[in-house]
């Protein structure tokens, strides 16, 4: 899927640049984001004044301890695992210093959502009840495809060779999403149908707590960019 992206990415530069007049005057940005895409870069491409074509790439790829956030019973900590990157590749439309954008972004891996019991912790799974070591972690993970559609509205200036600030608000769509939920403990326990169907139970409860949140993932960006002659 990554492949995929740089290539559109080379295309849509190959096509920019067979357009004599104007594209090869001042038709290409770089820049550096930061936000819920990650820390990371960014090149656009201008078809014309007011359209063009953005790739960007932003990592993650590090684990927060959201205990405190969790608003968890005692003995047990949380942590959350974002994807190593994120890729996003879209057409721009510009109405002066304002922007809309929709395109594809591509994640490498799935957020995850992590439980650790501490010793002697009890633990409601799914109606069910159990004690640690029976259970040790409780994962949660929010899987979907690959590749999910976007769309946001920004403001940066047009295409110039100074530097400008951007910032972008909008949201991806992931397609087909859904938890997965996996435990670690005593595989006596684990193996066992009515461990199993607790585990499920929990899962569509989780699904139904998330509601419309399983359907979009926000996008806040802001960073500089430059345009190059």
């Amino acid at each position: 899927m990554t492949r995929s992206v740089v290539h559109v990415i080379l295309l849509a530069s190959l096509l920019a640049i067979g357009r004599p007049a104007f594209a090869l005057q001042g038709s290409i940005s770089v820049g550096g984001r930061v936000g819920t895409l990650g820390v990371g870069a960014e090149v656009a491409v201008a078809v014309n004044e007011q359209m063009a074509i953005r790739g960007g790439i932003g990592f993650l790829g590090f684990e927060v301890d959201v205990t405190e956030r969790s608003n968890l019973a005692s003995n047990r900590t949380a942590e959350l695992s974002l994807p190593g990157a994120l890729y996003t590749v879209g057409a721009e439309q510009s109405f002066g210093v304002l922007r809309a954008e929709a395109g594809l972004l591509v994640k490498s891996g799935d957020p995850a959502y992590e439980i650790t019991y501490g010793s002697g912790a009890s633990i409601d799974i799914g109606g069910g009840y159990y004690r640690e070591p029976d259970v040790g972690t409780l994962t949660t993970t929010l899987v979907s495809r690959s590749m999910a559609p976007y769309a946001l509205l920004g403001f940066a200036p047009n295409l110039s060779p100074a530097i400008a600030l951007r910032v972008d608000l909008g949201a991806a769509f992931p397609l087909n999403a859904g938890f997965e939920m996996s435990a670690t403990g005593d595989p006596a326990v684990l193996s066992s149908s009515g461990f199993r169907a607790d585990l499920e139970a929990e899962r569509r409860d989780a699904e139904n707590d998330a509601g419309a949140f399983l359907s979009y993932w926000p996008i806040i960006s802001i960073g500089l960019r430059y345009g190059l002659r």
